[in-house]
């Protein structure tokens, strides 16, 4: 009996999104999945969660709220890891195992600065490795998303305002386990100048 109820007690988180890392802060946002029922969407972030290495790792809550007009809207109740927001983005917008759900964009609060990001995916790139980013005062951005990297550019890059969404009183929930360790990855979402 001892023995269940310490097995049950391992995989249940303390908190939602909590660290053993005391300088965690997760990054507030949310991403809209152009392409795909929400079933794909799922099958992709589940793919993008197998992928990942936790050094430092915090749980975290997904919703997914399919939208009239065929979109679907991720919400994440906890926040990310700023790195993971952005990574995951990137998956949703050109999984790679996954040719039904495909074209996104996203909204991240950087959890030092407090400022707001619309991301979008940099089409130019045929590689598909960076986003760009936008904020309501006009500043532009370029997210190298493998290593998180965010660096001002030049080139304007127009704030998306978000859409109003649709709220499902029991939408699809899902957990992701994900790294917390703020020595990798712009934890802070801070852009280099």
């Amino acid at each position: 009996m001892v023995a269940l109820l310490l097995a049950m007690t391992a995989v249940i988180p303390k908190a939602w999104g909590a660290s053993p890392d005391p300088d965690f802060t997760a990054s507030q946002g949310w991403i809209l999945v152009h392409h795909g029922s929400p079933r794909e969407v799922q099958k992709a972030i589940a793919e993008y969660d197998e992928i990942t290495r936790e050094i430092h790792p915090g749980v975290f809550r997904i919703e997914l709220h399919p939208q009239r007009d065929g979109r679907v809207a991720v919400l994440l109740p906890d926040g990310l890891p700023a790195y993971d927001l952005v990574n995951m983005t990137g998956w949703l917008d050109t999984p790679p195992e996954e040719i039904d759900a495909y074209g996104a964009n996203a909204w991240i609060v950087s959890p030092t600065t407090g400022t707001k990001y619309s991301l979008i995916p940099e089409v130019a790139n045929t590689w598909g490795d960076t986003m760009l980013g936008g904020t309501l005062e006009g500043a532009s951005i370029r997210i190298q998303i493998p290593e998180g990297s965010v660096s001002e550019i030049p080139q304007r890059v127009p704030y998306l305002q978000e859409p109003r969404i649709d709220l499902l009183s029991d939408p699809i929930r899902m957990n992701v386990t994900l790294d917390t360790n703020t020595q990798f990855g712009n934890p802070g979402f801070v852009v280099d100048k």
